[in-house]
């Protein structure tokens, strides 16, 4: 039988703030916290800290991923913003360049709706429906590793507090659990939060649903690939006490987009045994998505060419070929970036 659902406030239950998104499957999960805020993507690190971090003072974003949106009808400048899904005090506390830029909007979009009640509606949708319980479909063997794994991130997690989840819902919270338990407001949230406090209307891109069916539609043995590649590389990383949600922040604080377009293809590359179900995930995840984004951002601005639209989606939608900054020059925009 199914064990119920736990409940939203329960103080076991994993998605208790909204968590958005790398070799092998698991270059794909660590990238997602550029892609979706359902998921804040750090990885769970549990050897020593550095004394000191050397972009522990740093203020805010150096160079913020902020572009300027003009023409094709527009009477108003509108902006693209990349965010990263973390929470970060140096993530959070926006570059001047883009605070200007966002207290001069009229409509703040998301790539969701990040409030609280649209969150708890979300959290329905990662509940299993197969009649199994997470173990049951799982097997032993993956229930142990999974098991093992849980205990390194945190000794009083255990794979019964997941018993109720979706597979791939597992594979992609697991390297962001020690992050999801800190409980910081990701950048999203909190873009959002402001802009609603200052009586701004506040729309967004995506549904939960159409972020759902990004993994959604992968079956149950390829989801359960994901949690394994998953499981074994956080192995790898907490063995050789490394953090990819460190190298992510301080690539965000000091580059680009282009150096965080970079970073995502050096991962990519690492991707030796890249296979069908890889290629699948990341167009996904990226590409299907950019496109989709773009259109509805052209929407938004034609439906209302006289406000400043501000649109807040996670930095790597605004790199590769298919990046949004330039399907929408393509539909005849006139994009500037802020940083050179």
């Amino acid at each position: 039988m199914t064990p119920e659902p736990l409940p939203p406030d329960s103080p076991n239950w994993p998605f208790h703030k909204p968590i958005e998104l790398n070799h092998r499957t698991f270059i794909a999960m660590r990238l997602l916290s550029f892609l979706v805020p359902l998921f804040l993507l750090p990885v769970a690190l549990l050897a020593e800290k550095p004394a000191k971090d050397p972009l522990a003072d740093l203020k805010h974003p150096t160079k913020a991923c902020l572009w300027k949106v003009e023409g094709n009808g527009l009477t108003k400048p509108s902006w693209l913003f990349g965010t990263i899904h973390l929470g970060d005090p140096r993530v959070t506390n926006l570059h001047p360049r883009a605070e200007k830029a966002f207290s001069s909007l009229d409509i703040f979009y998301g790539e969701i709706d990040m409030n609280p009640a649209a969150q708890v509606a979300l959290a329905a949708k990662m509940i299993r429906k197969d009649g199994k319980t997470l173990s049951e479909a799982l097997g032993p063997e993956l229930t142990r590793k999974l098991d093992i794994i849980l205990k390194k991130i945190n000794p009083a997690l255990g794979a019964e507090v997941f018993q109720t989840l979706k597979t791939w819902v597992v594979a992609i919270s697991l390297p962001m659990l020690e992050m999801q338990l800190e409980q910081e407001e990701p950048l999203d949230s909190i873009l959002q939060a402001r802009a609603a406090k200052a009586g701004k209307k506040t729309d967004a891109l995506e549904t939960a649903d159409s972020q759902i069916q990004v993994f959604e539609q992968f079956k149950e043995n390829e989801q359960q690939v994901f949690l394994s590649d998953t499981i074994k590389m956080l192995q790898e990383d907490i063995e050789a006490g490394t953090s990819s949600v460190k190298k992510l922040t301080d690539i965000y604080l000091t580059s680009t987009a282009k150096g965080i377009g970079d970073y995502v293809k050096n991962e990519m590359a690492r991707m030796k045994d890249e296979t069908d179900l890889n290629k699948r995930l990341m167009k996904a995840l990226l590409d299907d998505r950019n496109i989709k984004m773009a259109e509805k951002a052209n929407e938004f601005m034609q439906g209302a060419r006289d406000q400043s639209h501000f649109f807040a989606v996670g930095a790597a939608h605004y790199t590769g070929k298919t990046a949004v900054q330039k399907l929408l020059k393509k539909k005849g925009y006139t994009i500037k970036p802020a940083f050179k």
